[in-house]
């Protein structure tokens, strides 16, 4: 077992947030008929990036049980509650509202600038009536039936309420016995197939509609790693030889789009081994992982996370205009527009994690007088 910060978890976290944003430059293009980065009949590479969203719930809960559950054991516990609650809302309500402002700006001046941008999908995407969901971060609960505002906030939503739900269980986190925490993750995979299983497409793509429980499960299995990482149990997923397996793994069920209906599931063990894997990690994967670039990716994952939705939207609505007037791109033109939205997206989130996400975060955390916790 390493200490409080683990570098490597850091490193993912930004791969798998550039990952998504790739998969919704290849959707932007794709679904605005002008053609895709790579076939998706040929591979599933990039048309099954939502699954890093996976990775993600999985991740926040082994991180949130790492910093916060032996807290909650200490004398205080109503303190440590609200002083867990204020740093969660700290960590994602300000870089979330700035956010939707942006998309709300661009709702605003667009029809001023090209009144043909509202289609079909502005109503939706721009839907007044979902404001006051996004701002109570309930736009994951069946509320609407579409994405709106910064499509990707879902998440973030599903995320905030699953720090509420699950708090009764983080308090006596340390005290549950590994067996319990094992029995616990196998009941919330099986409450996700179940999920998956009631909804028609039969994928793990669960976002506006049910995302909320999709995160749920997922962060419960989380949980359950971080208590297998605390007893020293599973070191050999951290083998830099078994985690090449791993990856080789992930890629083949992206790359096969994971055998079909159902298939999407057969990622989430896969996934918690990786995280299980690079937490236990202190060879070849770790180092490669605590390189500059990597930590750097790592720490402003989540502002580009949050900025790559609000440029998919800013883009979404310029791409007919763009095509009626230069055409459809040409394979070079799609992986030079891939090229643009990236490096936009790496100079706004590097602004927006020095100038609003982190400053923000340390004022209110201030305001109780708390230290920011680790890599969360």
């Amino acid at each position: 077992m390493q200490g409080k910060y683990i570098g490597s978890l850091t490193a993912m976290r930004g791969i798998a947030a550039v990952w998504v944003m790739l998969f919704h430059i290849d959707v932007s293009l794709f679904y605005r008929d002008m053609g895709a980065l790579i076939s998706r009949d040929a591979t599933g590479i990039l048309s099954k990036g939502y699954l890093w969203v996976d990775f993600f719930f999985l991740l926040s809960g082994f991180i949130i049980a790492h910093v916060y559950a032996e807290g909650m054991t200490r004398a205080g516990k109503g303190r440590a509650v609200a002083d867990y609650l204020w740093a969660r809302v700290a960590r994602v309500y300000p870089l979330h509202l700035f956010c939707l402002g942006l998309v709300v700006l661009i709702a605003l001046t667009y029809p001023l600038l090209l009144p043909d941008v509202r289609d079909g999908s502005w109503k939706t995407f721009m839907a007044w009536k979902a404001i006051p969901s996004n701002l109570l971060m309930t736009h994951a609960m069946n509320q609407h039936v579409y994405l709106s505002w910064d499509i990707v906030s879902w998440s973030i939503g599903a995320e905030w309420w699953t720090y509420v739900a699950t708090l009764p269980l983080l308090i006596f986190w340390v005290r549950i016995p590994g067996w319990a925490a094992g029995l616990a993750a196998a009941v919330a995979f099986a409450c996700l197939a179940g999920l998956v299983a009631a909804l028609p497409d039969k994928i793990l793509d669960i976002t506006f509609n049910w995302g909320f429980f999709r995160c749920l499960f997922e962060f419960v299995i989380g949980m359950a790693l971080w208590k297998a990482w605390r007893a020293d149990a599973m070191k050999w997923v951290g083998h830099d030889g078994v985690l090449g397996l791993l990856v080789v793994g992930v890629a083949a069920a992206f790359h096969f789009k994971t055998f079909g209906p159902y298939g999407d599931l057969m990622l989430v063990p896969l996934l918690a081994l990786l995280v299980l894997g690079l937490a236990h990690n202190r060879g070849g994967a770790q180092a490669v992982l605590n390189t500059g670039p990597l930590q750097y990716i790592g720490r402003i994952s989540y502002s580009l996370y949050l900025v790559h939705g609000v440029a998919f939207s800013a883009f979404w609505f310029l791409m007919p205009w763009a095509k009626a007037h230069l055409g459809v791109p040409t394979e070079a033109g799609r992986w030079a527009y891939a090229a643009l939205f990236i490096g936009l997206v790496v100079a706004v989130s590097h602004l927006t994690y020095t100038h609003v996400e982190r400053p923000a975060r340390l004022f209110l955390l201030s305001l109780r007088r708390e230290r920011p916790h680790g890599i969360v």
